[in-house]
């Protein structure tokens, strides 16, 4: 196999069931002018009728509408996308069906617990059906496919399950092995399409990030050229203090090596997130720091597949996308030219996009040098994290998207720190984020640049970084105090005017939305907030 770059993708993935994100990214040309060429769309799949099947499964006039106009959005997209140059592709969750049509075949393509099964001789007819109308009414390239999570929060008429049922190994990677055999026959073979199967997961034992595993299953599968395994850069999900994924350059396939601009655990460009420098050199907290910049030349490597915006859920929602468009450029213009190293391209991006001389320019890519040990100190426990090496999602999660956890969620990491002495180390931690990110806000005092809006926000955004973490540095102190049932009262009093000074940021025009108290995926969205009013009513 022959080393060729030639898929620089990006997708924007708008929050599932929320309004789509204003956003440039969903305009080719700014796409070829970052160094990208490939456009990734959601929700084409969904824009299938079946008709070919003989029957109406839209049939009601509200349902009728909803598949023209997605239809008509669906192929005004991608046309404008190929009239650009751009290769085109879809992005889908198997299985999602049609409501109607999984009722009509229920006995053909169910399992004994009601599932859609890809062992089901009816359940391939169908998607060989869906692959046909999709290829025939779209000008498109490949699809990209995800199991794992079917989202259905824009689908009102589907329905549909994950392909693959997790819990015995064995036996998910059969599944997988009979679903991807199969989409390599009707995508790569049959339609002579690009079919990029994504490993997707959150586990460090499965498919995505454990090499035996992964192995297992790919080496059951034959090469094609237009298979293509689809693959996070870190071994878990996009934190810190996780180790490169060992399943990249692994194994006979080739692979495109996925990479998110937006963090969703780390402020989604509320406030600081360059992170395209420890992307693609390595970050320097990990045992063992890889970047992409290490494996982009290996044979197996086809291209990054980036996402501009989206990932995960909620807010913070931004008015201004600088720090998402700065990791799309640099990025974009790494994948279309590796031989260009981080620094070189952030320069370009500087006095290109920020109107900056030389000298500022470099001043302000040294202080972005900074925001990454800023994040990690702001973000990630060093105290905790230490001992998951590198395997297990660190921190517990505590701060994602724009939902804080409490002590229902942080118990076993509270526990392991007063355990073993380094409850203090933790505090600490949370003191030296608010010096860093004061550093840099002095530090940028120092930078000239002629756009005053763009300095506005930059300036803005580092000031939401301090006035969020100092929170967060409070929460920590009543965390401690709860759990050893101690009067808090001079604390909440610290916590509410903390809250107030971060809230009044939302009346400037280009912050961003504000963190809130409670905690995503949680009984009630019990988080913070359920800790705090515990402590108001029985530890004052």
């Amino acid at each position: 196999m022959q080393n060729k770059i030639e898929f620089v993708m990006d997708m924007v993935h708008d929050n599932p069931g929320e309004k789509p994100f204003d956003t440039a990214f969903r305009r080719p040309e700014k796409l070829i002018e970052y160094g990208y060429n490939t456009q990734v769309y959601r929700y084409f799949a969904t824009a299938v009728s079946f008709q070919t099947m003989g029957d109406d499964f839209f049939d009601t006039k509200e349902a009728k509408e909803w598949l023209v106009a997605k239809q008509e959005n669906a192929l005004a997209e991608s046309m404008i996308a190929h009239k650009a140059g751009l290769l085109t592709m879809c992005h889908m969750d198997l299985f999602v069906l049609p409501k109607k049509l999984v009722e009509k075949y229920k006995a053909e393509i169910c399992d004994d617990h009601g599932k859609i099964n890809i062992f089901k001789e009816k359940t391939k007819e169908i998607h060989r059906v869906l692959f046909d109308e999709l290829f025939t009414m779209y000008p498109l390239d490949g699809v990209i496919i995800r199991v794992g999570e079917t989202y259905l929060h824009d689908t009102p008429y589907h329905i549909g399950n994950g392909a693959v049922p997790y819990g015995d190994m064995e036996e998910e990677k059969k599944y997988f092995v009979e679903l991807i055999n199969f989409l390599r026959g009707e995508v790569c073979v049959r339609h002579n399409k690009i079919l990029m199967f994504r490993t997707w997961d959150c586990f460090p034992d499965r498919f995505h990030a454990n090499r035996d595993y992964y192995l297992d299953v790919t080496n059951q599968i034959e090469p094609h050229d237009n298979l293509i395994f689809s693959i996070k850069y870190t071994a878990l999900d996009f934190w810190r203090r996780v180790k490169f994924n060992p399943c990249i350059c692994s194994g006979k396939h080739y692979q495109v090596i996925e990479i998110q601009c937006q963090r969703e655990y780390e402020g989604k460009g509320a406030y600081p997130m360059y992170v395209m420098g420890g992307v693609i050199n390595g970050f320097s907290e990990l045992k063992n720091p890889i970047g992409v910049k290490d494996v982009i030349s290996h044979p197996l490597i086809r291209g990054v597949f980036a996402w501009s915006r989206g990932g995960g859920w909620y807010g913070p929602y931004i008015k201004n996308e600088f720090w998402c468009d700065i990791n799309s450029y640099v990025i974009g213009k790494y994948g279309n030219n590796s031989r260009r190293t981080e620094k070189e391209i952030f320069i370009e991006y500087a006095k290109e996009k920020m109107g900056m001389d030389e000298e500022n320019a470099n001043n302000f890519y040294f202080l972005c040098q900074k925001v990454p040990e800023a994040v990690l100190r702001s973000r990630y426990v060093e105290a905790y994290d230490l001992h998951l090496n590198e395997e297990i999602m660190p921190s517990e999660n505590w701060l994602r998207d724009d939902r804080m956890a409490g002590l229902r969620q942080l118990d076993v990491m509270f526990e392991y720190l007063e355990g073993h002495h380094l409850l203090q180390d933790a505090m600490r931690e949370r003191e030296i984020a608010i010096v860093l990110w004061e550093e840099i806000k002095e530090e940028f005092r120092k930078i000239e640049m002629p756009d005053s809006s763009l300095r506005e926000f930059i300036e803005n955004s580092i000031e939401y970084a301090i006035r969020l973490f100092a929170i967060t540095k409070i929460n920590f102190q009543i965390f401690a105090k709860c759990r050893k049932q101690e009067n808090v009262k001079a604390l909440l009093k610290e916590y509410d005017l903390a809250w107030k000074y971060f809230k009044e940021l939302e009346n400037r025009p280009q912050a961003a939305s504000s963190y809130c108290e409670e905690y995503i995926f949680s009984p009630d969205n019990l988080g913070l907030n359920e800790t705090v009013q515990y402590c108001r009513e029985h530890l004052r």
